[in-house]
């Protein structure tokens, strides 16, 4: 096949072997240059409306909230990174919070399985934070409504472990631990979090992590270096949150010692029950904030992760996310590695 006026040949050559051939020919007088076939991708953007308010996915500088802007690049990269992966269904976040709306738009069709260990009556979110939470990491995106997840192509596990007051035992948090190890998560997100320390959620976390889990913990809103279980275990990455400035948000814990990454976590937009709910924000879809905000930015970013080659176990993973994050300002002081970079954690050509 020759294509016209611009005198370029196509060669078809054995799979594999393009990049051999190509400088087998290029050494030829007769051949001005050769190169592979390369292959494009449709670059189409999610179509979902209120993306624009998501600055932690893709800060431009833009009004995201009454006036308020960012700085640009001052994000984990999304869109980039969505270009290398936007995920596995077959990849489970599980989320441990107070539920997931069971018929949210954005929602709907994402929970693969739900589960109660509260002494609330329902797997369902009457308090409204897990729902917030879970939109972060997975919401459907590019559906033409609401939101964008980070890791879009998610499956969900609701691990309801926090009543519909929002609080909850250790004892329940860890049987959800050791249950969404045992049903098939490769990601659990815990936006929870005390002071105390305890061996039974300890030995939980250990168990998830020794079955391949990769567990991302909020780092605490205490506002000082003041250590939060379970982030601070040693199988857990720490999450601390940022503005939309790249600035340690005032009130996120932090620690040179044990907080391992920071994750965009003040006016993050994302959904809410489409039903009264404790929390009181708008139905459907609001703005929250605090490291249970960042959290799920991780959570997502592990699961895009595991489904690209760098994916090969969960130190693996951990790895790369904590090894291409951005080190901004407070990176050695408030954290250890960095503002997280979904783009580069997946191999993908960003600044």
């Amino acid at each position: 096949q020759v294509i016209p006026d611009i005198n370029v040949e196509v060669v078809r050559v054995s799979a594999g072997a393009e990049k051999a051939k190509a400088a087998g020919y290029v050494r030829s007088p007769l051949v001005a240059y050769a190169e592979p076939d390369y292959i494009a991708y449709a670059l189409e953007g999610p179509n979902d409306p209120d993306l624009t308010k998501q600055w932690g996915l893709n800060n431009t500088g833009q009004v995201y909230k009454d006036g308020q802007a960012g700085t640009m690049d001052a994000d984990i990269d999304a869109p980039e990174a969505w270009l290398i992966t936007t995920g596995n269904p077959n990849v489970k976040i599980a989320i441990l919070d107070s539920g997931i709306d069971q018929d949210h738009e954005d929602l709907v069709g994402k929970v693969v399985d739900n589960v109660n260990f509260t002494d609330g009556g329902t797997v369902d979110d009457l308090y409204g934070h897990g729902t917030h939470v879970a939109g972060i990491a997975a919401a459907a995106t590019h559906n033409g409504v609401g939101v964008a997840g980070v890791g879009y192509n998610s499956g969900l596990l609701n691990v309801k472990v926090l009543n519909d007051q929002g609080s909850g035992y250790y004892s329940w948090i860890a049987n959800g631990i050791v249950w969404a190890a045992d049903h098939g998560a490769k990601v659990i997100n815990m936006s929870l979090g005390a002071s105390v320390k305890s061996r039974t959620l300890e030995n939980a976390v250990n168990y998830a992590w020794n079955k391949g889990v990769v567990l991302a913990c909020a780092g605490g809103n205490s506002g000082n270096p003041s250590s939060t279980y379970p982030a601070a275990y040693r199988n857990c990455i720490a999450v601390a949150a940022t503005d939309a400035n790249d600035r340690k948000a005032s009130w996120s814990s932090y620690g040179s010692k044990w907080m391992d990454v920071a994750a965009p976590g003040v006016d993050i937009f994302s959904t809410f029950p489409n039903h009264p709910y404790v929390i009181g924000k708008s139905l459907d879809y609001d703005y929250g904030s605090g490291t249970s905000m960042a959290t799920p930015h991780v959570a997502g970013l592990a699961a895009l992760v595991w489904s690209t080659p760098y994916g090969t176990s969960n130190q693996s993973v951990r790895n790369r996310i904590e090894s291409t994050a951005d080190s901004i300002a407070g990176t050695g002081t408030y954290w250890i590695h960095g503002r997280i970079n979904a783009c580069k954690a997946v191999g993908g050509n960003c600044k």
